[in-house]
């Protein structure tokens, strides 16, 4: 008998997927990587273990689909909520400033397993994904700028700004969101060769943008 994935269960399946990745995402954040088994998971998920090794193979094969997952919707909504930006250094000054905020502020779950429970193969994983959307971002932005140099900028920019969520995150560093969104498109301006006055401006105008669209949760400094 031939198996015929229709509709229906291609929708299931998502909806499956997505309950046990909410609840990987919970526990993981809550309880830590190591301490969550894959039966927790799928209790909590109301699904099966079959399921969870079915869909994603193994724990760390979960992990990895959550971050890339959750990292793909951050920078999703990044573009979304800048579109209206002509393709310039405003547009990744405001892109950089809606991913600084939301691992500060609406996915702090997430930054906590990153940051206390990350694996190298994941955190790779999650470099490769930025670096790959911020090429083309950065190719508009930029059009005079050798091809060549673009993956070099696209990683220069994340690793900044993971090294210093992943610091604020652990509490090594003290910075209120708002110096380190404004400290993060600063950095990059300044690296790309923007002036002082129209960094400046950019800095005030991402930061506007990025805050009416994102709201703190919990005990996170504004």
């Amino acid at each position: 008998m031939v198996y015929r994935t229709t509709a229906r269960t291609t929708a299931t399946r998502a909806q499956s997927q997505a309950k046990i990745l909410r609840a990987a995402a919970k526990l993981f954040a809550t309880q830590g990587y190591d301490a969550t088994t894959m039966q927790d998971i799928v209790t909590a998920a109301g699904s099966s273990i079959g399921n969870a090794y079915f869909y994603f193979g193994s724990k760390e094969g979960l992990l990895r689909s959550l971050v890339e997952s959750s990292s793909t919707a951050m920078f999703d909504e990044a573009e979304q909520r800048t579109q209206h930006l002509a393709d310039g250094v405003e547009r990744i000054g405001a892109i950089i400033a809606f991913n600084t905020m939301n691992f500060l502020i609406t996915h702090r779950g997430m930054l906590r397993i990153v940051t206390v429970d990350s694996r190298l193969s994941v955190i790779q994983g999650l470099g490769d994904l930025a670096i790959q959307r911020w090429q083309p971002r950065l190719a508009a932005a930029l059009p005079d700028r050798p091809a060549k140099e673009l993956p070099a900028i696209a990683a220069a920019i994340w690793g900044v700004d993971r090294s210093l969520v992943e610091r604020i995150g652990r509490g090594v560093i003290t910075m209120p969101t708002r110096d380190a969104v404004g400290f993060m498109v600063r950095w990059t301006m300044r690296a790309l060769g923007i002036s002082a006055a129209r960094t400046e401006r950019i800095v005030a105008s991402s930061w506007k943008l990025a805050s009416r669209h994102i709201r703190a949760e919990g005990s996170a400094s504004w």
